[in-house]
């Protein structure tokens, strides 16, 4: 047991498997609890052992899964994230160290880690080699189908052949029942995506498409999972790859006709290229006359209000046609035409009058077109802009074209109204909850991010103790706390790996040194490595600076948060925090200073004192001068 337990402490992982089989089950036994301290005591090993703790780790993985007796806790134990580090796991001594258990245990270990959504995509390898040691049904989660359909495609070579992806399909023995979970993920695979040209035969649409052809994978299975993914929605990137593959599979009349629902469906609601799709296959089925005028009305009352002009104008062109056709089609298609003349484009208006012009004109309809539905056509051309009214007398007729003959007034929306910005939180659990938040999310907003940096400047000032004992269970996960001594600091450059108001929480928690804040600032914070992030410095100073001071001189509020919610700072309320700040005697920081400068309102708030007399302790270092 100790040869195996020094052999993990460092980290020589190859060592373990060897170590292991002499074991019986009573010693892996005994091992397991001694592997568990071990682990506890790894974890703790600071930053500057992170070399040895990755390597130690590493052997523990392998050591630990081989002592487990239960397939549960052998696959939470390999798939627990603090024993993993960049690099895939080790699958040689894996395997070697549990080859001799029962077939029915490694499948239930294989399922297990298949199910663990955060690692089974990049697990798929060891998982891949469990099944098949186990001869167990294949696992179909989204997690593994993402990492079967990345396996087959990161494999290739760089001068692979154009038939290697088709090649590893047809030879994947898990093919029938993993292609078909390709378009029931809840979200698609990334793999589906990685091809410059989709077309291309070397890639996955090609690959999948021929497959079908070939019988290897029923046509209905791609063809009904691609209009399913369309239909439902999602990212134009992402839904790119299903429209491609419905092009290359190439569907017959019958097909299309099969699934009209769903055209209709998808040119109402879908994104652009696949509504743009829809609407070419719904203009088929119209013109071959497989599609019911009261068919085409349902679509076209959502398409005509379509942002895309381009789609708008297909479907009037669509209607037109249908109508030189069928003209007993205008009871149904004229009053959704009508419906159009309410667009927000005048253009679009012009071309449904135009287009109802042709099928009525005043006095006299056309064929479908009685005198009621000519009545409720005129009734919708008061929506048509006053540029348009000429032609709508033509159309309609003088008087009802007129209306009531009042002035044409443009009517504008209403004018924003400014909101308050809400104060920063009144307890350390909202600001905890707030700041941890907007550290775990990629994007906020001005208004959170302003409230959680005065949130933090406020409790730290009242009670920094409180405030990080609130903060550092909620943060256990960032990579610079853990759990980690106190005294290990982080210092440059790994500081300016800290992102936004993250290395404030830092210096509240005493996890960045002073030296490493002090030199942050002196270098003007961390360097953006793109010309276009050089504006985040802006940022990226002030929540230096305020960390700087959390761990030095502790401010009781910030100047610069704004009172709107559009950023701008009433003058009475900068007067009023630098009257405070007076009374106390803390001088402000340069950046939150300059910042509150910037962001004062010049007009429209009440009369301000001309000057501003602060007390003399503090006025040379906030750069004022008695008056």
């Amino acid at each position: 047991m100790k040869e195996l337990l020094d052999a993990a402490r460092a980290g020589r992982v190859h060592d373990v498997p060897g170590l292991l089989k002499p074991m019986a089950t009573a010693e892996r036994r005994a091992a397991l609890a001694e592997l568990k301290e071990l682990r506890r005591e790894v974890r703790g090993w600071g930053w500057d052992r992170w070399q040895a703790r990755s390597a130690a780790q590493r052997a523990l993985l392998v050591a630990g899964a081989g002592c487990h007796t239960g397939a549960a806790a052998a696959a939470a134990w390999i798939g627990a994230r603090e024993l993993r580090d960049w690099r895939p796991l080790p699958s040689t001594d894996l395997l070697d160290v549990l080859a001799g258990r029962e077939p029915a245990w490694l499948g239930d270990v294989a399922h297990r880690l298949a199910a663990r959504a955060a690692t089974a995509a990049e697990d798929y390898p060891f998982i891949a080699d469990l099944v098949r040691l186990a001869k167990c049904p294949v696992p179909t989660t989204d997690a593994f189908v993402h990492g079967w359909a990345e396996s087959l495609v990161s494999a290739r070579p760089s001068h692979a052949s154009r038939a290697t992806l088709s090649l590893a399909l047809r030879s994947d023995p898990h093919v029938r029942e993993l292609a078909p979970r390709l378009f029931e993920t809840v979200e698609p695979a990334p793999a589906l995506s990685w091809y410059s040209d989709p077309k291309a035969p070397d890639h996955w649409p090609s690959a999948l498409a021929g497959l079908a052809g070939d019988g290897v994978i029923d046509r209905s299975v791609l063809v009904d999972g691609c209009v399913a993914r369309l239909v439902r929605g999602g990212r134009p990137a992402e839904l790119r790859f299903f429209l491609v593959l419905l092009e290359r599979i190439a569907l017959t009349a019958a097909e299309e006709r099969d699934r009209a629902a769903d055209w209709i469906a998808m040119a109402a609601d879908g994104p652009s290229s696949p509504a743009g799709h829809a609407q070419e296959v719904l203009a088929r089925l119209a013109e071959s006359g497989a599609l019911s005028a009261g068919q085409l009305a349902e679509m076209s009352a959502a398409v005509l209000f379509r942002p895309e002009k381009k789609l708008v104008r297909a479907q009037l062109v669509l209607i037109g046609k249908v109508l030189r056709r069928d003209p007993g089609a205008a009871t149904e298609l004229l009053p959704v035409v009508a419906e159009a003349f309410g667009h927000e484009d005048t253009a679009i208006q012009e071309r449904a009058l135009k287009l109802v012009g042709r099928h009525v004109r005043a006095g006299r309809g056309g064929p479908g077109v009685d005198d009621a539905l000519r009545s409720e056509l005129a009734g919708s051309a008061g929506q048509l802009s006053p540029v348009h009214r000429a032609l709508a007398a033509e159309v309609f007729g003088e008087e009802t074209a007129a209306g009531d003959g009042a002035p044409y007034e443009e009517t504008l929306p209403p004018v924003p109204v400014p909101a308050r910005l809400a104060p920063a939180p009144d307890t350390v659990e909202e600001t905890v909850e707030l700041v941890v938040a907007l550290i775990k999310s990629r994007s906020a907003s001005v208004a959170e991010f302003e409230r959680a940096l005065d949130g933090l400047v406020r409790h730290a000032h009242r009670d920094r103790q409180a405030l990080a004992a609130a903060l550092r269970p909620a943060l256990a996960d960032r990579w610079w706390l853990g759990e980690a001594s106190v005294g290990d600091l982080v210092d440059l450059p790994s500081a300016e790996r800290f992102e936004g108001i993250e290395v404030v929480a830092a210096a509240v928690l005493d996890r960045v040194s002073v030296r490493s804040l002090r030199d942050g600032l002196v270098r003007g914070g961390p360097t953006a490595a793109c010309v276009h992030l050089a504006l985040d410095s802006v940022v990226n100073v002030r929540v230096w600076e305020v960390a700087h001071r959390i761990r030095t001189r502790q401010l009781p509020f910030l100047l610069a948060t704004p009172t709107w919610e559009n950023g701008a700072l009433d003058a009475s309320d900068l007067v009023e925090r630098l009257s405070a700040y007076g009374r106390l005697c803390a001088d402000p920081v340069e950046s939150d200073f300059a910042q509150a400068l910037l962001r004062v309102r010049r007009s429209g708030g009440p009369r301000l004192p001309s000057t501003l007399t602060l007390p003399p302790c503090r006025m040379a270092s906030a750069g004022m001068h008695a008056p």
